[in-house]
């Protein structure tokens, strides 16, 4: 056994001896001030994770067995202890030696998505669209050719009538590296002027990952809803945007909720978020962070919540500019006018508070990252950097939010040079609004996906002075191998070194691939990327910056409470904490690594109740 493998043994069992923190021996003095339990936890390794240090295999305290007493934790201690706190109503459930940790919290979710797709068509939610797939060929020029090619011969064998939306999916070149397709349509070598004359009487969006184009009659009838499209989508991307046609993410959500749904019912909607919602729950997960973008998602959202349905804790942050697709003065207007209206957890709603304001694309990924002067490049590489300058929709919107006292969150830092601008901006409004230096480290802004931030002194010293959080996306470090190729080995170094920025008192969580949580804690402690069909090969990336399993647990736990202004209320396992938790299928802290990928949950309390027990083999959800 390994030095540091004794350390955490001797820790662990040494925890399971002690008793439970300020609980007094007087347990009868506890019942007459609370009463009886409502439910007891035995016979389980119920890990605390109190531990808030950033030292390495400190979970905090460990106990056999946890009283509840209606949403909140009674106490904890031993079997014997927790005993006495029962009397004949008390309901006690043997966790059968299964480890126990905190609810799992996903800090950055975008699970109205992955709703809509996967239970929506359920209620008739679809997109009504036509749809069609094109590969793409070796450059742009033939792409777009192969794209006219194949909607004029839909329109002329499928007899597509007229007015009809016609929707192409682009595949990428089995010989383009990955991210092709997303830079020809960004930089605009893929656009609408290569498709009006072929499509005079159908509106086409034509999309491929994140990015696409509209052409002329697809515009046309967008503009009937969102009738400054145009404004908007120049402000986002840049001047130019709207020529070539060009949208992304809000505006295909924008399509999706606000233009083909708009007169579905709206309980049909929070009926699929509801759905999504048992499967976090499935997961362990107890709260979710989400950027909510359009109208009818937080009208969804809001009428769970007021008819006690949402399943799951949900923090949310407006993002409305690009939802809504505002113009510049609509921006300034919305969050001039609407005030500051966010909270924390312990001052707003107990199951759906409003967490602050976002405007995710500030710098982005794949090849979108923003390196400026810190590393050099080809000058077809720099070119297609997504650098923000003060003329974009996200400064703006975000300039605007803190002005006005929001709380700014969920922002993409990947890249240092784009964290950079983010810090000239921030000290923009700071200076504008005479905010301090404590009134911002109190706001916990928070950067996200952070792949290739690296270790630049200048931006480090900024992110320390100001507190922002760093919430790192393991998923991404999977791009990297292939930027090296692009920008050279000196890349390497910026491969999100997470030890190095936990070491030097940097707050750092990470956001879930969707509901697993287990792979990126795999990637943490091993450094090896996870594969996926874009990027199929493993690289292992600094196995240097690899940290314990511990540390990544904090991270989806113990800081992530505090990513949600949560600290006070979940994350832990603490009396007068919510009793939220997670039972494992398998000792998380002492089984081999490489099984960690396959960990499950098999049973989720949530509020003080088992809301899922699979702990028998039987998926079942208890209302």
């Amino acid at each position: 056994m390994s030095r540091k493998r004794v350390i955490l043994f001797t820790f662990l069992m040494v925890g399971l001896l002690l008793p439970a923190p300020g609980l007094s021996q007087d347990y009868t003095a506890l019942v007459e001030d609370m009463g009886y339990a409502d439910t007891i936890l035995v016979n389980g390794k119920i890990v605390s994770m109190d531990d808030r240090s950033n030292l390495p295999n400190t979970p905090g305290n460990i106990f056999e067995a946890m009283a509840i007493k209606g949403k909140r934790i009674m106490a904890l201690g031993t079997h014997e202890q927790m005993q006495r706190l029962a009397g004949s109503r008390t309901q006690t459930v043997d966790m059968g030696q299964r480890t126990v940790i905190p609810g799992l919290i996903q800090t950055h979710y975008h699970l109205f998505t992955s709703a809509a797709r996967k239970y929506g068509p359920q209620f008739g939610l679809t997109d009504p669209s036509v749809k069609l797939t094109v590969m793409a060929e070796a450059t742009p020029e033939a792409t777009a050719k192969r794209i006219r090619d194949v909607i004029a011969n839909a329109i002329r064998t499928q007899n597509i009538a007229r007015g009809q939306w016609i929707s192409v999916s682009v595949q990428e070149g089995k010989e383009n590296l990955p991210g092709t397709n997303r830079t020809w349509f960004y930089v605009g070598k893929l656009n609408r002027r290569q498709l009006d004359a072929a499509t005079p009487n159908h509106p086409v969006m034509v999309w491929g990952g994140i990015g696409g184009y509209f052409n002329s009659v697809a515009i046309e009838e967008f503009k009937e809803v969102f009738p400054d499209w145009e404004d908007s989508t120049n402000l986002e991307t840049g001047p130019g945007s709207a020529l070539n046609g060009y949208f992304a993410v809000p505006e295909q959500g924008a399509l999706t909720f606000e233009y083909w749904w708009k007169d579905k019912p709206l309980s049909d909607l929070a009926e699929v978020m509801r759905l999504q919602g048992l499967d976090v729950i499935r997961a362990g997960i107890t709260t979710v962070a989400t950027r909510l973008l359009y109208p009818r998602t937080v009208a969804a959202y809001s009428l769970l919540n007021r008819e006690g349905q949402l399943p799951h804790r949900l923090a949310y942050y407006i993002e409305s500019q690009r939802g809504n697709l505002f113009n510049r003065k609509t921006i300034n207007e919305f969050y001039r006018g609407y005030g500051a209206p966010w909270t924390n957890h312990a001052n707003g709603g107990e199951m759906m508070w409003l967490n602050g304001m976002c405007h995710e694309i500030w710098d982005s990924t794949q090849n979108n990252i923003c390196m400026g002067p810190d590393l050099s490049a080809p000058e077809d590489i720099k070119a297609r950097e997504r650098c923000p300058n003060p003329n974009l929709k996200a400064w703006v919107a975000l300039r605007a939010g803190l002005i006005n006292g929001w709380r700014t969150a969920g922002v993409h830092g990947t890249s240092p040079h784009g964290v950079r601008l983010y810090i000239q901006m921030l000290e923009e409004a700071m200076r504008e609004a005479n905010f301090s230096v404590e009134y911002v480290r109190d706001l916990r802004l928070t950067l996200e996906h952070n792949q290739v931030l690296g270790n630049v002194p200048d931006v480090m010293e900024s992110i320390k002075k100001y507190g922002i959080i760093l919430n790192v996306n393991t998923g991404y470090l999977a791009e990297v191998p292939k930027l090296i190729e692009d920008y050279g080995e000196g890349l390497r170094k910026y491969a999100m070194p997470v030890k190095t920025w936990i070491e030097d008192g940097i707050r750092v969580t990470f956001e879930a691939r969707g509901t697993d949580f287990w792979t990126p804690i795999h990637t943490l402690v091993t450094r090896k990327t996870a594969v996926s069909k874009v990027y199929p090969e493993s690289v292992v990336l600094l196995p240097e910056e690899a940290i314990d399993r511990v540390t990544a647990l904090k991270m989806a736990t113990t800081w992530a409470s505090e990513y949600m202004l949560a600290e006070d209320t979940i994350g832990t396992l603490e009396p007068g904490k919510y009793a939220d938790f997670a039972v494992l299928d398998r000792d998380f802290f002492t089984i081999p690594v490489d099984e960690i990928p396959n960990m499950k949950s098999v049973m989720t309390g949530l509020n003080g109740k088992i809301v899922y027990d699979n702990s028998s083999g039987q998926d079942r959800f208890i209302e």
